[in-house]
């Protein structure tokens, strides 16, 4: 017969009978790899936080006000900057100049550094000296570059102007020309990034066995159905890379048009990043220039998850 002492004993948890102690020891125990998982990670959402969630949020919150960043206090209006990036003829102009130069120097830029790739993969002398020098730019001050961009457009004694008067043609004023200055932003641009997509299909490329090739030339294929059924088919992961991070780069151009044609002439070369740092530090405008760089990560954001997908699709029908 089991008395009422031993069942009172019997149906108590071994939680209550356990010291606070030992509770907490067998909790870190079951525990340990989320308590190490979250110990690891906690630096890095404070700093993500700190230097990314605050600026975000700060930069939306004062999108929605009128402030000058000096004195007084942010004014609310809403999305009345917003509604200026639509109505504003100006700021209509500008994100179509975005657009285009965008997209040119992205299809350019992309194409022209395959090729590239292409001609330096090959087995030729001097092929790394070819290498350095393509990729020279990239690494070469924005600064730097647009003064040996004014040696070739400068009115009074650049390159092009002093073959042309050699020629007995007129001279051209570039930076009162609305369409040479917008070729000449995109040649500065192309110039300065085809370097780095230069290396990275160099990387692809090398990664492409030779026995590929070397089976389809056994099997009677030509140069241009390599090209076509070998080359850019295993090329397309790259080609992705370079697209979805190519446009986010192209959209943010700045010191092309800040250092060669400030936007001129009449805002007719002028592009949001600029614009947004006139707004900021030349009119006093936070409000809207914040709302300025709001628009363009919205923009980049619609750019790259169209483009992924048009990509995604098109690996699917292959």
């Amino acid at each position: 017969m089991i008395d009422a002492t031993a069942r009172t004993a019997i149906n108590v948890p071994a939680s209550e009978v356990l010291s606070r102690k030992e509770r907490m020891k067998r909790w870190q125990y079951r525990h340990r790899h989320a308590v190490e998982g979250w110990a690891i990670l906690t630096p890095i959402l404070v700093y993500y936080s700190i230097f990314f969630l605050v600026p975000v949020f700060g930069s939306v919150a004062l999108s929605l006000t009128k402030w000058s960043g000096l004195s007084g206090s942010p004014e609310w209006v809403g999305l009345k900057n917003y509604e200026r990036f639509i109505t504003d003829p100006t700021y209509r102009t500008i994100i179509t100049n975005t657009i285009v130069f965008a997209v040119s120097i992205l299809l350019i830029q992309t194409a022209l550094g395959m090729v590239i790739a292409l001609m330096l993969n090959s087995k030729v002398r001097g092929r790394g000296a070819f290498r350095a020098a393509w990729y020279i730019p990239t690494l070469t001050s924005a600064a730097v570059m647009a003064q040996v961009a004014f040696v070739f457009i400068s009115p009074a004694d650049g390159v092009i102007n002093m073959v042309l008067r050699q020629l007995k043609l007129p001279p051209i004023i570039f930076y009162t020309q609305v369409d040479w200055m917008r070729v000449i932003i995109i040649a500065y641009s192309v110039w300065r990034g085809v370097g780095g997509v230069m290396v990275l299909y160099l990387a692809a490329l090398q990664g492409i066995h030779q026995e590929l090739y070397e089976a389809a030339q056994v099997d009677g294929a030509n140069g241009k159905q390599m090209f076509r059924y070998i080359t850019v088919p295993l090329l397309a992961p790259m080609t992705v890379f370079v697209l979805i991070t190519g446009i986010i780069g192209t959209a943010q151009i700045f010191e092309a048009v800040m250092f060669l044609s400030k936007g001129g002439p009449a805002n007719l070369t002028n592009v949001l990043m600029l614009q947004i740092y006139q707004d900021a530090f030349a009119n006093q405008t936070l409000g809207l220039a914040s709302a300025g760089a709001i628009f363009l990560g919205l923009m980049l954001l619609v750019f790259s998850s169209f483009q992924m997908r048009i990509l995604s699709r098109g690996r699917v029908m292959n």
